[in-house]
């Protein structure tokens, strides 16, 4: 029974593992666009799966990515009960981050590029801090595409982990989504 229960649990970990591709910290900095790797697939599992609980994408959901990112930032952190930055941005992305734990993923999904990473201090989200720059991402002037109208060009997409974008953003990707994690600390 003993030898059963080590066995299954040695496949576990060995089929969770398989999804997880965490480059050292250096690799990581100098990643460039269309570099994606998943330090901890939970991560993106709960993600996506708050993408779909939430509802997110569609037509009755949020037309900027400001009150999505904040959703699925409430969603991870009640989740792992540590707040966690969110960047989503249409295109990929430079990822350039101090960051240098293991909770970390950047991927593709929904047709947007994430960049999701536990922050190093705890703080609530849901502070007054925020509000701020909840309000200024929810009526961004980036001249980003509304999510419908991003969402229905890539339409085979919706609720998927497949991707496809490419290109650069001339501005930082935190400023995008109005850099909703970290503040107020």
């Amino acid at each position: 029974m003993k030898f059963l229960l080590v066995l299954i649990g040695c496949v576990f970990i060995a089929v969770q593992a398989q999804s997880d591709t965490c480059p050292s910290p250096k690799d990581r900095q100098r990643a460039k666009p269309g570099k994606l790797f998943c330090c901890d697939s939970t991560i993106k599992t709960v993600v996506e799966t708050g993408m779909k609980t939430l509802d997110l994408f569609g037509a009755g959901g949020p037309q900027t990515l400001g009150p999505i990112v904040q959703a699925l930032s409430s969603f991870v952190q009640r989740h792992f009960k540590v707040a966690y930055e969110i960047v989503m941005a249409p295109k990929d992305f430079v990822l350039n981050t101090n960051y240098n734990g293991t909770s970390l993923c950047k991927f593709q999904s929904n047709a947007y590029t994430l960049a999701v990473y536990e922050t190093p201090e705890y703080y609530d989200i849901n502070g007054a801090g925020e509000a701020y720059f909840y309000n200024f991402a929810a009526n961004d002037k980036l001249n980003l595409p509304s999510v419908s109208s991003h969402i229905k060009q890539f339409s085979g997409l919706a609720n998927s982990a497949t991707g496809g974008l490419s290109g650069s953003l001339t501005n930082s990707a935190s400023s995008l989504t109005g850099g909703l994690g970290g503040w107020g600390r």
